[in-house]
């Protein structure tokens, strides 16, 4: 059987505007002073930095093993800050940036050093014509 169609709509009653509000110009009211501020700080002073950035990018970037103890050791110096022991946190955080350093020129070292040896074997096998090449 033949579905029936909807009945019609009955149309939608005049509807009102509201009416415009008057602008009266007025700016709003000045906010209360509130007075001096006071900043209390910690009694540790400013938190440190940890260094764990520099930590990450050491271990993600160059010579993991360091960067790897560079991690820990800014996360130590971020456990510090949280247990309020600035000089501790500040301690482990200069020890992080010096074993990232440490892995960023133990990576390049090595780098430079791979670099030389591939140099030497390539310029002793050019100057030795009854060599078998290593690079094959």
């Amino acid at each position: 059987p033949p579905q029936q169609p909807y009945p019609p709509q009955q149309p939608y009653p005049n509807q009102q505007l509201y009416p415009q509000q008057p602008y009266s110009g007025q700016p709003y009211p000045q906010q209360p002073y509130a007075g001096p501020r006071i900043v209390v700080s910690q009694p540790g002073g400013v938190a440190p930095n940890s260094n764990t950035v520099l930590a990450w990018i050491a271990c993600c970037c160059f010579f993991w093993p360091l960067g790897l103890v560079a991690i820990i050791k800014a996360r130590r110096s971020e456990e510090a800050v949280r247990a309020g022991n600035m000089e501790e946190a500040r301690r482990q955080g200069e020890s992080a940036k010096r074993f990232a350093i440490a892995a960023i020129v133990v990576d390049i070292v090595l780098g430079l050093l791979g670099v030389a040896v591939i140099i030497i074997l390539f310029i002793i096998d050019a100057n030795d014509p009854d060599r078998e090449p290593w690079f094959y």
